[in-house]
């Protein structure tokens, strides 16, 4: 990765380096608008993220979304990794919970009205195929 974006110097020092990466780097990020893309730019960069979205979703975070960062701070990689199908299955279950056993729904109008539409163009996207 490092090859197809900087001009690497071998004979850089350690604090060089850091220094031209950061701002090559911000320069990339700042390019970055849309979701899709922040999100192809995380996914060429970290491999590991190919393979979980609660990864892909903290280094969204750490990334793109500064406001949220400090109170992240830094999760070690391998309690990302012990995790990650936690928020996938807590996902679910509220799924199930309100969709499919009807049960709390959401309290804000607006939130209830966004999952109706969405629902009813599936529904529709279904019945073309």
């Amino acid at each position: 990765m490092r090859g197809e974006i900087l001009d690497w110097n071998d004979n850089w020092t350690e604090e060089e380096e850091e220094e031209f990466i950061d701002e090559e780097e911000q320069q990339l990020l700042n390019k970055l608008k849309t979701v899709k893309e922040r999100v192809e730019f995380i996914l060429r960069k970290y491999p590991e993220a190919r393979n979980s979205c609660f990864y892909t979703i903290i280094m969204y975070i750490r990334h793109f979304a500064k406001d949220l960062s400090p109170y992240i701070g830094y999760i070690p990689d391998d309690l990302i990794f012990k995790y990650e199908g936690l928020f996938e299955s807590i996902r679910r279950a509220r799924q199930l919970i309100q969709n499919t056993e009807g049960k709390y729904p959401p309290t804000n109008p607006n939130v209830l009205r966004k999952r109706r539409r969405l629902a009813e163009q599936f529904r529709k996207a279904v019945v073309k195929l």
